[in-house]
């Protein structure tokens, strides 16, 4: 029996690029153009997993998330963003998401995260109390998210600047710069330049 995905976006190009990318012939389909239709969906169809989109018009994503898991925490979920950010993917994984992703980089982290979620190879959740700063940012290098380890590295530089590690900081914001240029950020280069600076002073 296919797999049933439930895509969740209120773009209806967006929902057919996905279907059409990731094919019928191992999986079915069915849409949700906003919060409230996907949790009936949800709540009543035998999904195997849901593609949710972070912003929708009345229950937003990260919404309809924490209620779809009360409903039902074993279905996998992936969120979509336009724009992945550390926060909204901390978000999603504490809601219990089983992995975020971009939407620039469907073509790409999509299917392999949807793979993952079907044997059940979580991403990791980024808690302020399990965070290990390295290894993360050196997953998402190895993963081609440039500028997420950046940013990782970044806050790394500010723990250790904080802690009194003016070396081990500025290697870290060091190494967070060369990462914000080769993903083309030259104004969060600019900004982690300007902490370094701050340090010499």
């Amino acid at each position: 029996m296919d797999k049933l995905i439930l895509i969740v976006d209120d773009k209806k190009l967006l929902r057919d690029t996905l279907i059409d990318y990731l094919g019928t012939e191992n999986y079915s389909f069915i849409e949700a153009e906003d919060g409230e239709k996907a949790l009936d969906i949800y709540r009543n169809q035998k999904v195997s997993l849901v593609l949710l989109d972070e912003k929708l018009p009345g229950i937003d994503g990260a919404k309809a998330l924490q209620l779809m898991k009360k409903i039902n925490p074993e279905i996998p979920v992936i969120g979509l963003t336009g724009e992945l950010t550390i926060e909204i993917r901390e978000q999603f994984l504490r809601a219990g998401a089983f992995d975020v992703q971009a939407k620039s980089a469907i073509y790409e982290k999509l299917i392999p995260a949807i793979e993952k979620a079907f044997i059940g190879e979580k991403a990791t959740l980024l808690s302020s109390e399990l965070l290990d700063y390295d290894q993360m940012a050196e997953d998402l290098k190895n993963d081609g998210r440039w500028e997420e380890s950046a940013l990782y590295l970044r806050e790394a530089g500010i723990e250790q600047k904080t802690m009194g590690n003016s070396k081990a900081a500025a290697d870290y914001f060091e190494e967070a710069i060369v990462r914000y240029k080769r993903a083309g950020r030259t104004t969060k280069a600019r900004e982690v330049e300007s902490l370094l600076d701050d340090m010499a002073d």
